[in-house]
């Protein structure tokens, strides 16, 4: 008769390979195979339920389950999540937990997902790769509690009602569509507010928005990044039950651009009037349909040029180096440049004129209006100018201060011009991106002596 540890013994190494092909698109069973909220809906055995289930499906992610069988009893596990390429590959270890926590044994999970013609074929493929003795009595039954729960996976899936698709042609480039949907700035402009975005996967976002006179936060997550092709993310809402994925997906013709959206699972938020379908449909049409549209076609997005700089000097003398004549003729304008000021009358409707001299003998007059002056954190004028014999340069220029630290500020200028050809005419007729960026070198090398001089004052 076998040991506990020959018996154990026996499973170490084996492999198992489960296939089963689904009737839903990839993101879809990928985001069920990935997302606690999805993943404790059908995990384990029929009958089976997970009153703990967290999962985080980034590498390094732990994994801990409780399946609780229909007699009550609680069969914890745990694992680590090892790859994560969605929504092709996942690679995971997991392994039934004793009663000190510790993992009885280890399997190691490659699952894949194929698609083909909107249907996804899954494909576990799980090798035994640790064992402790005892833990044949758990790994007995594996293959079969897989297939059940595969199965289980299958009625999950086939619960998600038929996924709202909205897809519009946009007269602009990719690029621009893509920088519209993945920057939190340009997104502030046409969709949301949305600060802490980044079209990377695992990036967790979230943001506000009301229906009539009700506040809902969105939780989000990104779940697929394919640059100027693909963006995805999970969307559900703090305090109610749901989730679902929205895929937006780029389809580049010429210089348009073809987008699609597709938002599966809005069925799991219930039958409360705000989560409609009506209202998603509504919504989407008009964000995508209009706002986007709107935006990339007329609107700010490719006609703006944004320049940054950290300076090591509190915000109230930045703001003094930017606004106070005499210290702007020290740093005005690219290196080698010059500059007479000849009016800066600091309010709103005010003027400022100034002649940049470069260091080839030629001047560039320039003549602005101030739009907005809020010390010291954002200044806002009408730029006009051009080179002696040159095209115009004309744009509207947004200066943010931010103290982004004591004793440090982030300045941030925004130029907006009037067309996407006059944006591209003064970066390739002026070199605007390496002279602002010069201009701002410049601006830190003058904020030392400034505080040099006043502290000697």
């Amino acid at each position: 008769m076998a040991t506990p540890t020959e018996a154990a013994e026996e499973y170490l190494g084996r492999e198992f390979i489960i296939t089963r092909e689904f009737d839903a698109p990839r993101e879809l069973v990928f985001q069920a195979c990935t997302d606690p909220n999805h993943l404790a809906q059908w995990w384990g055995p029929k009958g089976f339920t997970n009153p703990v289930c967290e999962w985080d499906a980034r590498p390094g992610g732990k994994i801990y389950v409780v399946m609780r069988a229909p007699n009550g009893t609680d069969y914890p596990m745990g694992g680590e999540i090892r790859e994560v390429v969605p929504p092709e590959r996942l690679v995971s270890v997991t392994g039934a937990l004793d009663e000190a926590g510790a993992l009885r044994f280890e399997i190691l999970h490659t699952l894949t997902l194929a698609e083909s013609e909107g249907r996804t074929k899954l494909t576990m493929h799980s090798r035994v790769i640790r064992v402790t003795p005892g833990a044949d009595r758990y790994l007995g039954g594996f293959e079969t509690g897989m297939t059940l729960s595969l199965e289980r996976l299958g009625a999950h899936l086939a619960r998600q009602t038929e996924p709202l698709v909205v897809e519009r042609t946009f007269a602009a480039p990719v690029s621009l569509v893509w920088r519209a949907l993945t920057t939190s700035e340009d997104l502030s402009r046409w969709s949301f507010e949305i600060k802490e975005f980044r079209p990377e996967v695992g990036c967790e976002f979230t943001f506000d928005a009301e229906k009539d006179g009700v506040k809902y936060e969105h939780l989000c997550r990104v779940t697929d990044v394919i640059p100027e092709k693909r963006l995805a993310y999970s969307w559900r809402y703090a305090g109610h039950a749901g989730d679902s994925l929205v895929t937006l997906d780029l389809l580049a013709e010429g210089e348009k651009t073809r987008v699609r959206l597709t938002h599966t699972g809005l069925e799991s938020f219930g039958p409360a009037p705000d989560f409609s379908r009506a209202n998603f449909t509504e919504g989407w049409t008009t964000l995508i349909g209009t706002c986007l549209k709107d935006f990339v076609e007329h609107g700010e997005a490719g006609r703006d040029l944004v320049l940054a700089r950290e300076f090591d000097a509190p915000r109230e003398l930045v703001w003094r180096a930017l606004t106070e004549p005499e210290h702007v003729g020290h740093w005005w304008g690219p290196r080698g440049f010059t500059s007479t000021i000849e009016k800066m009358d600091l309010r709103p409707g005010g003027e400022w004129r100034h002649i940049m001299h470069g260091p080839d003998g030629v001047d560039y007059p320039n003549h602005s209006v101030f739009l907005e002056v809020t010390p010291p954190e954002r200044l806002v004028y009408a730029h006009g100018g051009r080179r002696e014999g040159g095209p115009e340069a004309d744009f509207v220029a947004t200066w943010t201060l931010d103290a982004v630290a004591p004793g440090k500020t982030k300045v941030t200028i925004r130029m907006v011009f009037p067309t996407v050809f006059a944006r591209d005419q003064v970066v390739r007729e002026y070199g605007a991106i390496a002279g602002g960026r010069q201009t701002l070198e410049r601006l830190g090398e003058h904020l030392p002596a400034m505080q040099t001089a006043e502290g000697k004052a």
